[in-house]
């Protein structure tokens, strides 16, 4: 059966949560024991049993839901950090960055997100263009609730109906998809050098270079600025002063990182996005790398 928009992006944030809590435990940012296994997508993830680690990463999510619901993300990034010990000064040394590109999302209406999404005959399984591809879209009424094949947080086991199932059905290109970028994730964490110790992680997003697009300010405010090394020099069309260019100068050298490892393309249903691992200069300037374990209070 055809699905929303509006399903479709909460699938993606159901992926992106257990994207994180798995990466979490593959990079050691708390102890392997504090973990339980899981299967998403029939895959084996892991994830957090400490109520704080999972309630921080739920909202975390949460926040960057309403944001691509906006259409002003460009990129989520999971970051990985240490402050070093004392003779480093304190300040943050930003390690590792596990990036998803999803400026190719659709930006949808709001009153469109809850139309079913019915593929024209013309039109290709894949992306057909460099935008993301031309789908035809028409509505079919309010959306029907959809039934994980995750035994996420929720198991629906042998009680599903045969309505849930035809619904599953519908979305195996999605959950292979998604299957394959966590196997891929597993793949390319294990060939990364160990942390060091005493690493933490936050998660941001780095929004479109466009003009119109303003940060995600307010009350309650989930988000606050990236240190400068992390910010990007400025968006397009802004008119800025001599200052402001001699400060852009100092900032974003973080950005990029010293070495990149592709993860791989995702293309799942209407939305198509990059994972891929960002380096930083910093974790080749340590002089000995200790062995995983590290504890961190995201």
């Amino acid at each position: 059966m055809p699905q929303t928009y509006l399903a479709q992006l909460n699938h993606f944030a159901d992926f992106l949560l257990a994207y994180t809590h798995t990466l979490l435990c593959l990079r050691g940012l708390y102890p392997r024991t504090s973990f339980v296994r899981a299967r998403f997508h029939n895959t084996p993830v892991f994830q957090s049993r400490h109520p704080s680690v999972c309630q921080w990463v739920r909202d975390a999510i949460a926040a960057v839901h309403t944001e691509l619901l906006a259409g002003t993300v460009a990129r989520i990034g999971i970051v990985i950090y240490w402050y070093g010990g004392v003779e480093q000064g304190g300040s943050a040394k930003i390690l590792e960055r596990f990036m998803l590109d999803v400026s190719r999302f659709p930006v949808v209406d709001k009153e469109e997100r809850n139309m079913q999404i019915d593929w024209a005959k013309s039109a290709t399984p894949g992306f057909s263009d460099e935008e993301g591809g031309n789908r035809t879209a028409e509505s079919k009424g309010k959306r029907k609730a959809l039934a994980s094949d995750a035994e996420w947080e929720t198991n629906a086991g042998a009680n599903a109906d045969a309505g849930a199932r035809a619904e599953l059905e519908a979305d195996v290109d999605m959950s292979e998809q998604f299957r394959a970028a966590l196997v891929m994730l597993n793949s390319r964490c294990s060939r990364l050098k160990p942390l060091p110790k005493n690493c933490s992680f936050n998660v941001c997003m780095e929004l479109k270079d466009e003009a119109e697009i303003d940060p995600p300010i307010g009350h309650p405010q989930p988000w606050i600025p990236a240190q400068s090394s992390l910010q990007k020099t400025g968006r397009k069309g802004a008119e800025v002063d001599e200052q402001t260019k001699v400060r852009r100068e100092t900032e974003g050298h973080d950005l990029g990182g010293a070495k990149v490892t592709p993860i791989r393309t995702v293309e799942a249903g209407v939305l198509r996005f990059e994972t891929w691992i960002e380096e930083g200069k910093a974790k080749f300037e340590l002089d000995t790398m200790p062995s995983s374990g590290s504890t961190g209070d995201g």
